[in-house]
């Protein structure tokens, strides 16, 4: 079992059970916030070590992706809301600056599933549609579709 990331883990649940105790009007509960973090990172391990990428990096990114969701309750626009919260938590971070930077854009860049990024925000986006569709989430957009028929065929089971 990785130390660093159970760390890190540990310090995503302190930040998230703070946030519950705020009183703003949030779109999902902060109990989805901690299942979704949790069971993307582990999604993108598999991943990572499916596509060579990082698995700790993938791991780490994917349990952050949805951080400016967490700070401002709202799911519109917090992708790009998410860069400041991950600066401040990957400050304290072990890792690399060149990598801190990789990891902070995918979390900036998740919600743009249309495009094409590098590996790690691929690997985001994808352990992101996985998960939302494994927990039972209506996938609708026309492109979040064609991005979950990609990842079920690649995994062996679409």
């Amino acid at each position: 079992m990785n130390k660093a990331f159970i760390n890190d883990l540990q310090r995503i649940y302190s930040l998230l059970n703070y946030l519950e105790e705020q009183t703003i009007k949030r779109d999902y509960p902060i109990i989805w916030e901690k299942i979704h973090a949790t069971s993307c990172a582990q999604i993108g391990r598999i991943l990572a070590q499916k596509r060579n990428v990082n698995i700790e990096q993938a791991a780490l990114a994917c349990a952050i992706h949805d951080m400016g969701r967490w700070i401002s309750g709202r799911q519109i626009d917090h992708a790009p809301k998410g860069e400041e919260p991950a600066r401040l938590f990957l400050a304290e971070w072990k890792g690399s600056e060149e990598t801190r930077e990789q990891i902070i854009q995918a979390v900036i860049n998740h919600s743009k599933k249309e495009q094409i990024g590098t590996p790690l925000e691929e690997l985001v986006k994808d352990a992101d549609i996985l998960d939302c569709y494994w927990h039972g989430e209506e996938i609708v957009k026309v492109h979040h579709i064609a991005r979950l028929q990609q990842q079920l065929l690649e995994l062996g089971i679409g």
